[in-house]
């Protein structure tokens, strides 16, 4: 039993205590780290980006609102995607988690010309029979891509 007291009692001038005291906090200062790491908001354990969108903003809302169901194409971490027809005329709907990664998708989309109506968090691709009914529906504002009409006038000549 005395051996027993001996190992358990701290050394006389304290250091040992005092560098297991430091050790055990660093340790669980690293635990908590991790923690946060694995289960914190955004943490690699979580939800995805996607999953934790309000729903207000959903591709399947959307739709809804549209008079349509949406079948989702796409679900990734920058957009969630679903197309949908009404009317005969098939409608793509995309939420966005970020204003920076709808930005680079309307971006990139303005290129290849057609019409988009532009929520905060959402883009919906028009098409001619659809551009008064969407944006009275939904709100946002139509956003133009480049103009690949081209109409070239022959004079004929010499």
């Amino acid at each position: 039993m005395r051996a027993l007291s001996a190992a358990l009692a701290p050394p006389g001038d304290g250091r040992s205590v005092r560098t297991a005291l430091k050790w055990s906090a660093l340790v669980l200062l690293l635990l908590l780290g991790v923690f946060e790491l694995l289960w914190g908001p955004g943490g690699l354990a979580g939800t995805s980006q996607a999953a934790q969108r309000p729903a207000g903003n959903s591709v399947e809302l959307l739709a809804r609102r549209i008079g349509c169901t949406a079948e989702i194409t796409a679900d990734t971490a920058d957009l969630r995607q679903g197309l949908c027809t009404s009317g005969g005329e098939e409608i793509w709907i995309a939420t966005f988690p970020e204003v920076r990664a709808q930005q680079a998708w309307i971006t990139e989309a303005e290129a290849y010309g057609g019409s988009y109506l532009v929520g905060d968090d959402w883009v919906v691709v028009l098409s001619d029979a659809t551009a008064d009914q969407l944006h009275g529906l939904l709100g946002g504002k139509v956003v133009n891509g480049a103009d690949h009409s081209a109409t070239h006038e022959h004079t004929g000549g010499g």
